[in-house]
């Protein structure tokens, strides 16, 4: 039995719809729906409360769902370290391009100044409305606008780098 069909028996013995559950969990009717259905999985957190909830234990409420199981034993994918590659790799090759067209740090700097301000108030927000919903897991949006605010405040350090590295190899030649 998978766990949507565990959580649907549970509920209807005790005469729950999915609003009553969802209120128990404090979280949304359509995280009930799609966890019922199968389209998507409570995240472990979520099944110790439906455990608590229940009186079952977290054996019980999850044994039969193979699919659950694999989601358990695999760790999550940490996008975080991604994130800093990309953007790290991004800032470096556009620190390149932008001293080879002879465009200044401090030009670039003040470019950058209100990008970086509205990622920074941005993305906080899409976070927070994605953890409201019990969505822990980063929006592809979220992920991007940390890319991009990342790269940004990395290009004119990059930049510097470069600059000083050319600098030495000017001293030694």
């Amino acid at each position: 039995m998978t766990i949507g069909e565990q959580l649907k028996k549970q509920r209807e013995q005790r005469g729950w719809s999915q609003q009553i559950l969802a209120q128990h969990l404090n979280i949304s009717r359509q995280s009930i729906s799609k966890w019922e259905q199968g389209s998507a999985l409570p995240s472990f957190a979520n099944i110790i409360l439906l455990s608590d909830v229940f009186g079952v234990t977290i054996d019980e409420m999850i044994r039969g769902d193979d699919r659950l199981m694999q989601s358990l034993e695999q760790p999550p994918v940490r996008p975080l370290g991604l994130v800093v590659i990309i953007s790290l790799g991004i800032a470096i090759l556009g620190a390149f391009i932008l001293l080879g067209v002879r465009i200044s740090v401090t030009t670039v700097t003040d470019w950058i100044q209100t990008p970086i301000l509205l990622g920074t108030i941005v993305l906080p927000g899409l976070i927070y409305q994605r953890q409201r919903q019990h969505i822990y897991p980063l929006s592809r949006v979220a992920l991007g606008v940390a890319v991009v605010v990342l790269t940004l405040l990395l290009l004119p350090q990059m930049m510097d780098i470069a600059l000083g590295f050319w600098a030495g190899l000017r001293e030694q030649g």
